[in-house]
C-alpha cells in the first residue's frame, strides 16, 4: 500500500512519456545497425520506416474506407491512428488553402537530443510521414519545408490536394 501511496503522490514527475521511449529505442537501434552496417544499415532502417509509414497509412484509409468516408485530408486527421495531439502542441491554420501545422515542441524530438542520438532520430523523420500519407491516399502531397530533427527549430508540415 505505501508503493501504492507513494506512486499516486510522485505521479508522472519521474516518467517518460510512452513515445519518447519508442524514440530512444529506435535511436538505439538504429545507431547500432549503421554502426555495424554503415551506409547499408541506414538505408535498411530508412526503408523499414518507409514500409512502416506506408503500413499505417494503409490501415487508416482501411478505416476511413470501412467507415464509408472519402479519402480526403479531413478524414486522414480525423481518422488518424496516433493522438498526435498528446505528444505535440500545434494549432493547424488554413494558409492558401492548404493545411499548415507547426510544432515547436516533439516528445520524439526533445528523447532523441536527451540521448544525443539526433543523427539517428532523424531518420525516422527524413520518412515516416511522407509515408503514412501515401499510404493514406497518395494523391495528398506533405510538404516540410522545415524538421525540428532536420534543419531547423520548428516542423512544418503543409498538406496539399493535387491538383487545388
Amino acid at each position: 500500500m505505501e508503493v501504492l501511496s507513494a506512486q499516486r503522490e510522485v505521479g508522472n514527475k519521474y516518467k517518460t512519456h510512452f513515445f519518447a521511449m519508442f524514440a530512444q529505442l529506435l535511436c538505439t537501434v538504429t545507431e547500432e545497425v549503421v554502426k555495424k552496417f554503415g551506409q547499408e544499415g541506414r538505408d535498411v532502417i530508412a526503408d523499414s520506416i518507409k514500409k512502416y509509414g506506408l503500413e499505417r497509412g494503409k490501415r487508416i484509409a482501411e478505416l476511413v474506407k470501412s467507415l464509408e468516408k472519402d479519402l480526403n485530408l479531413k478524414n486522414f486527421f480525423i481518422y488518424g491512428d496516433l493522438d498526435s495531439r498528446s505528444i505535440l502542441k500545434y494549432k493547424p491554420k488554413i494558409v492558401d488553402g492548404n493545411v499548415e501545422i507547426i510544432v515547436r515542441d516533439c516528445i520524439y524530438c526533445n528523447a532523441c537530443k536527451e540521448w544525443g542520438k539526433e543523427d539517428y532520430g532523424k531518420i525516422y523523420c527524413e520518412y515516416v510521414d511522407h509515408a503514412i500519407l501515401e499510404g493514406y491516399n497518395p494523391d495528398l502531397i506533405l510538404e516540410l519545408p522545415s524538421r525540428m530533427m532536420l534543419d531547423g527549430k520548428k516542423c512544418h508540415f503543409r498538406y496539399i490536394v493535387k491538383g487545388k
